[in-house]
């Protein structure tokens, strides 16, 4: 029997996606956490991202985000 490892749910909002290409950017630079769950919403302009807080941070899947050169809102610098 496998133990069930704890997960974490996080919805975070992007305020500079302007279109459907850039949600599946960001989707795809979600992806590559091992572990993980996520799904990009284009109308509501968020992410929502499902990880073991173990391995990864709030922190790391706004880092992902942002390297791609999408804002996470209060985070505008």
């Amino acid at each position: 029997m496998t133990a069930e490892v704890e997960k974490v749910k996080e919805t975070i909002e992007i305020t500079n996606m302007t279109c459907v290409g850039c949600a599946r950017t960001i989707e795809n630079a979600l992806r590559k956490f091992d572990k993980t769950e996520c799904s990009v919403s284009f109308a509501d302009k968020s992410f929502t991202v499902v990880f073991p807080p173990a391995d990864y941070s709030r922190k790391d899947f706004e880092k992902a985000v942002e390297a791609h050169g999408y804002r996470v809102k209060g985070n505008e610098y």
